[in-house]
């Protein structure tokens, strides 16, 4: 039997179900997937880690074709608005945004004992607040752990006891605590304990940030393979995240928030377009 090392270091039977259920997930016909799954299956060996089965599948789609590749690598282009956690927290407030809510980002609010940021405030319904802490990772193989959502949930706390003083201006309802990765399994079991909401890759399951996102195609500018580090920083400082932004704005417009060529520009608006069709 073939074994496959995760990226926790813990061996488990290798399954290529999971290899084509993830290319499928991309956007891929069962054609190309099966194409996948075959040349996947002939490079596989005893041992080999799940990042260089990605790896191989990562390689055989972007020759196949380019566009399903860059949603395969949601993931990577996720790590890839970083290096610190400033801009997802820009993202997740745009995914709430998608939702219907309203949002205000890195809001200081006092709590009992001290004065807090909060990442992202999310008004659901009139007077219905969340507090969101974003948790963000730039590097693969990390999960999020019970660490963070003690310090989220003692955050929340602090602002729920401050409110009933008359010391919080803000009532919260709810707290959540969101992440571009797994949750270990005492993150979990601690935040469904404290009836938290915890929002990470496939986590809830059949509704994490990677369903929330490609159910609305609100990929990050980053999953564009022709982005260089250049534009990244230029489409940042312009607060520039979403690919859909680029399909609401003229070439025009963009160059002048962004200082980037017009005809650079229209290769990631065509690009952009390739991806929401899918």
């Amino acid at each position: 039997m073939v074994e496959v090392i995760k990226r926790s270091g813990l061996r488990e039977p290798f399954r290529i179900k999971k290899v084509k259920a993830a290319v499928i997930r991309a956007g891929a016909s069962e054609e190309l997937a099966n194409r996948v799954v075959d040349k996947v299956e002939a490079k596989i060996y005893d041992g080999i880690t799940t990042r260089d089965i990605y790896r191989i599948a990562f390689g055989i789609l972007s020759k196949e074709k380019s566009p399903i590749a860059s949603i395969y690598d949601l993931k990577g282009a996720i790590m890839r608005l970083g290096p610190a956690g400033y801009n997802f927290e820009t993202y997740v407030g745009e995914i709430m945004k998608d939702r219907g809510h309203n949002v205000m980002l890195r809001q200081n609010i006092r709590g009992l004992c001290v004065e807090h940021e909060i990442d992202v405030i999310s008004e659901e319904r009139p007077n219905s607040y969340t507090l969101i802490e974003c948790k963000y990772h730039n590097r693969d193989g990390i999960c999020t752990g019970l660490k963070s959502v003690l310090y989220t949930y003692a955050r929340y706390l602090d602002l729920c006891k401050g409110w009933k003083l008359n010391i919080c201006n803000i009532q919260f309802e709810s707290v959540m605590l969101a992440t571009n990765t797994q949750f270990s399994d005492k993150a979990i079991q601690y935040g469904e304990c404290k009836d938290m909401k915890l929002l990470g890759w496939r986590y809830p399951k059949g509704g994490g940030i990677n369903v929330m996102i490609d159910e609305k195609k609100l990929y990050p500018i980053t999953i564009l393979r022709d982005m260089d580090p250049k534009s990244k920083r230029r489409f940042s400082d312009a607060n520039i995240l979403m690919i859909k932004d680029l399909l609401n704005t003229t070439p025009e417009d963009l160059s002048l928030k962004t200082r980037i060529t017009e005809i650079k520009l229209k290769g990631f608006i065509e690009e952009a377009r390739e991806l929401v069709s899918l």
